[in-house]
């Protein structure tokens, strides 16, 4: 994902100077004052420790743990304002998504969301619509709406397409819903691509150039995978217009927020430009004063066609760990990709799909393992998108060959999304020492449709197999793929936990997650992840004072209803930050 971030917005020239800017004047400086938090009770996802009532802090740092005796025992006779104000709350550490796509976020959120999913934005509550002639109702309500707003001709660009739900959707289903009108339909993974013929003229497109790509249909007006990702391009001046890329960074800051999420990472990163990327969220950042700090990792598949070889890209990759601050960090961590999208249905697949298809590639497998080898040899930790079994299948052969190569001792790598995958593959990512981040969103949205459209019954009940990867001993994080999922920890918790699906039938029972573990995966296993354990993701002494304040305690609540706690707010880096 990521791809999409078209962020040519005038400013280029400017790009250096507004990052220069957030570096000079940068966040409010911490309190220095030593104050004790009181609550109910503290979860710190550190074993020595595992729950306490009180914290201090100071300077944005954690300064003590425990009971308030403990903590006073701790400061011998320093003086502290006690705080009371979480006194009936429970703190966690602050939440982690190590995986989320704001650029793709801030062209989503402002555009319309047609999704067989409801989905709360700070625009509103969205209503599910499934269906075909479902869909297509929607999009002529959409039409008359611009209609009567005498906008007869602006564009109409629709999120959430999935073709499960939604049936098979083409460039003349759009033209009868306006032939006046441009009309682009993104798919709900965004790797799939929809135009009537109108959008197609206004864009430049040909059919010259749909018929020489193998994937593109000119018939239906379709874009798929690498057909998107270059024929597709065009589309990034209408929906990353500079005015309304700005408004969806200011939705997603909020977005964020009231996730209760602290620290977020971008997995792909560059897409177009790294000086107008960085300035753009540097100025988001400065302008709110956010209360998240973002991760930035290095997009090795897009530097790879980039430059043109992998050797080139590790040393762009490089140039970029330069721009790192403290609160837009740039790790020495690198993001490529296998196999296609698991909403796409391209995902590669042992056994075929229902259809007799197995999925696609986003890279060959010899581009793979040439940016696998070039950059673990110059130290870069690794995370690689896999989604289907077939496709895991060569990213473990491949790692394996590495390992027995240059073994490389506690260099990391996490496996992003693993959508699929078989129970023998999961002894050997844990022989293999590989971390998994997994969606665990997508058992509820996918399992019921899926077991219908594509793989079945049984290999619908296995999509996100948290289960087996704990039996096995694989250490997890959970990321929310926004906007593949929502940037809701707790949702992600919940979807582990109880495995419900859109249809409230509970899939695959044996793939459950205890919720110890599934709070470890938004808290500290998230931040191994990104390579921040040693700051963020358990409280104790040393590390960042980001704390998540929820109204309920996750182990005193029916477990159906993890998702519905409350989320008072977040504590970043020691200052409260209430949800409006």
């Amino acid at each position: 994902m990521g791809i999409w971030s078209r962020l040519v917005l005038g400013i280029a020239a400017g790009a250096t100077f507004l990052i220069a800017a957030w570096f000079a004047t940068g966040p409010p400086a911490p309190d220095d004052a030593l104050r004790v938090l009181l609550a109910r009770r503290i979860l710190t996802m550190n074993p020595d420790r595992p729950e306490a009532t009180a914290v201090a802090i100071a300077s944005g740092r954690i300064v003590a743990v425990g009971s308030l005796d403990d903590v006073r025992a701790a400061l011998e006779d320093r003086p502290f304002e006690l705080d009371s104000s979480f006194r009936d709350h429970v703190l966690l550490p602050g939440f982690i998504d190590p995986h989320i796509h704001p650029t793709l976020a801030a062209t989503i959120l402002p555009i319309e969301i047609v999704s067989a999913m409801e989905w709360t934005t700070p625009r509103g509550r969205t209503r599910a619509v499934r269906g075909r002639e479902a869909f297509l109702t929607r999009l002529r309500e959409l039409d008359v709406r611009l209609r009567d707003g005498g906008r007869p001709q602006a564009w109409l660009s629709v999120w959430g397409y999935h073709e499960p739900y939604h049936g098979v959707l083409s460039r003349r289903d759009l033209d009868a819903v306006s032939d006046s009108r441009p009309i682009f339909v993104w798919q709900r993974s965004v790797h799939e691509m929809i135009f009537n013929t109108r959008a197609l003229t206004e864009l430049g497109m040909t059919r010259e150039a749909f018929d020489a790509h193998p994937q593109a249909d000119w018939a239906r007006g379709h874009l798929w995978e690498a057909g998107a990702l270059s024929l597709g391009r065009p589309m990034t001046r209408v929906i990353a217009r500079p005015l309304t890329y700005r408004r969806g960074l200011s939705l997603m800051s909020e977005v964020i927020h009231r996730g209760g999420l602290t620290t977020v990472a971008e997995q792909g990163f560059p897409q177009v430009s790294a000086p107008a990327e960085l300035a753009m969220l540097a100025l988001e950042m400065h302008k709110r004063e956010t209360p998240y700090r973002f991760v930035l990792v290095p997009n090795a598949m897009f530097l790879y066609r980039q430059e043109g070889d992998a050797a080139k890209a590790e040393h762009a990759a490089g140039r970029l760990l330069g721009w790192s601050s403290d609160r837009i960090r740039i790790p020495r961590h690198a993001k490529y990709y296998a196999d296609g999208a698991i909403f796409s249905q391209l995902m590669q697949m042992s056994e075929p799909y229902l259809d007799g298809h197995h999925g696609e590639w986003l890279m060959k497998p010899d581009e793979q393992w040439s940016v696998l080898s070039t950059f673990w040899a110059k130290d870069w930790d690794l995370h690689i998108h896999v989604n289907g079994d077939a496709g895991l299948d060569l990213v473990l052969d491949q790692i394996e060959r590495l390992r027995d190569l240059d073994p490389r001792p506690g260099g990391r790598i996490v496996l992003e999304h693993y959508g699929y995958a078989r129970a023998d593959q999961h002894q050997r990512v844990a022989k293999l020492e590989i971390a998994v981040s997994n969606n665990a969103y997508y058992v509820h949205e996918l399992a019921p449709i899926y077991a219908q459209h594509g793989l079945g019954p049984e290999r619908a009940a296995a999509i996100s197999p948290l289960g087996g990867l704990a039996r096995a001993g694989v250490a997890i994080s959970f990321h929310s793929d926004f906007p593949m999922a929502p940037a809701e920890p707790l949702t992600l918790v919940w979807a582990a936990v109880n495995r419900i699906g859109s249809d409230g039938r509970v899939w695959g029972p044996d793939q459950r997650l205890a919720l110890d573990l599934a709070l470890r995966a938004v808290t500290i296993e998230a931040a191994w992840s990104i390579g921040m354990e040693d700051e963020i993701g358990s409280i104790r002494p040393g590390k960042r004072a980001d704390f998540t304040v929820l109204g309920a305690d996750p182990y005193e609540v029916e477990p159906k209803t993890i998702r519905d706690i409350e989320i008072w707010g977040t504590v970043f880096e020691g200052r409260p930050h209430p949800i409006p």
